[in-house]
């Protein structure tokens, strides 16, 4: 589509972009203060310079836990810039969960929250190195500054100049076949990138607060895209997150369900009158799992904003489906496919395509979407079925935000 240019390029030149397009302005912001986006491009460098220096030999993984911080999305571009492919980690995964992810990967490098970075080091077959990214380190592990002293240097071009190869392995849950790995391009994720933002509605002038568990990558390249600056909510208080977005004057609030469920059930929130009125915010975004249609109406109709969902496998990098301001809260609703993707439902058994309003397993097909098929069309192994304005509509789901 003529929507999604810049694809012939790599993941790591979305944010080389950003900066030389937005310089200053801030990208980044956490109670620790912000980073605007050439400030952001600056420490992927540093990353980069420091994978490059310490690496022990040119291929592997940089395996990344997708922590809430200002970190994670210097260690997003900069694993990238620095030649290797980067694989994702749940931040919450347990030590045998990132042994198998480290191994499966091949893995050199691993980034992760200090505890899991102290338990990891020293494990039969861990990664040469394994940083700490909010901690001073321990039990062989090293602390983030160590790395980034090391990367000083100017700034690099990308390792990269095929689009096609692969930047990014997530691994994802599949009904029949197990966990598999997706094998994202950065082709991919540019594209992904720009349909996120069309459908959101993000542009420089956006401000998202991030009130989610975990720092979905699909988010991050969508407002890096945009221009639009992020604002990072640790705190797991459900009011926490709304709060900011009130007292910033946020237009886009990103949530996921279990917290925004505590979030209405909270005396604070049905005090009217404790909280501000909503401002710019134009929606709120529940990411994750489907978020109930009771509580969705609930949030609308105090907030007085759309409350909208979506859908991708895996839940972090292929986002295929988003709902349109004015969608209504319904059970399963997933919304339209993204500029430039296809979606039909298939019987299970025969792969034949099923009429609508029929359930079968849901395959997806579009620039954003890696599949092995020669037809291009990737088997997602979740239930749903389509609705006469080809509105998807999940039943079953096997593909959770992290495998």
């Amino acid at each position: 589509m003529a929507v999604l240019r810049h694809l012939d390029r790599p993941l790591d030149g979305l944010l080389r972009r950003a900066a030389e397009r937005y310089g200053d302005r801030p990208a980044v912001t956490t109670p620790a203060g912000t980073l605007t986006f050439a400030g952001l491009d600056r420490e992927a460098d540093r990353i980069a310079h420091g994978i490059r220096r310490t690496a022990r030999r040119s291929e592997g993984a940089v395996v990344a836990a997708c922590t809430l911080d200002a970190v994670f999305p210097a260690v997003y571009f900069g694993a990238v810039r620095s030649g290797l492919v980067l694989a994702l980690a749940d931040p919450a995964a347990g030590p045998g969960a990132l042994r198998d992810l480290c191994a499966r990967a091949g893995a050199g490098f691993a980034f992760l929250p200090a505890p899991a970075a102290e338990r990891l080091a020293g494990e039969p077959g861990c990664p040469h190195t394994v940083v700490a990214t909010d901690g001073p380190g321990g039990g062989g592990s090293v602390p983030l500054k160590v790395l980034l002293d090391a990367g000083a240097g100017p700034a690099l071009p990308s390792a990269f100049t095929d689009a096609d190869a692969v930047a990014c392995v997530q691994r994802v849950a599949h009904a029949t076949a197990g966990v598999r790995e997706l094998r994202l391009s950065h082709r991919n994720l540019l594209a992904n990138a720009a349909q996120t933002a069309i459908a959101h509605r993000l542009d420089a002038d956006s401000l998202v607060v991030n009130h989610m568990q975990a720092y979905h990558p699909s988010l991050l390249a969508a407002a890096v895209h945009a221009g639009a600056e992020q604002v990072l909510v640790a705190d797991p208080d459900p009011c926490a997150g709304m709060t900011v977005s009130r007292s910033l004057g946020a237009t886009h609030y990103y949530g996921f369900p279990a917290r925004l469920a505590r979030l209405t059930d909270d005396e604070r929130f049905a005090d009217h009158g404790a909280l501000p009125p909503a401002g710019r915010l134009r929606a709120l975004f529940s990411d994750g799992t489907a978020l109930e249609p009771g509580i969705a109406r609930r949030l609308r109709d105090t907030l007085g904003v759309p409350v909208l969902q979506g859908y991708g496998v895996g839940g972090l990098a292929a986002l295929s489906h988003a709902q349109a301001p004015g969608s209504l809260p319904e059970r399963g609703a997933a919304g339209a496919p993204l500029p430039g993707t296809e979606c039909r439902v298939v019987d299970a058994v025969s792969g034949v395509p099923a009429p609508v309003w029929t359930d079968g397993e849901v395959e997806i097909r579009g620039p954003q979407v890696p599949s092995g098929r020669p037809d291009g069309w990737l088997a997602t192994g979740d239930r749903g079925y389509l609705d006469l304005d080809g509105e998807l509509h999940l039943v079953t789901r096997k593909t959770p935000a992290y495998a």
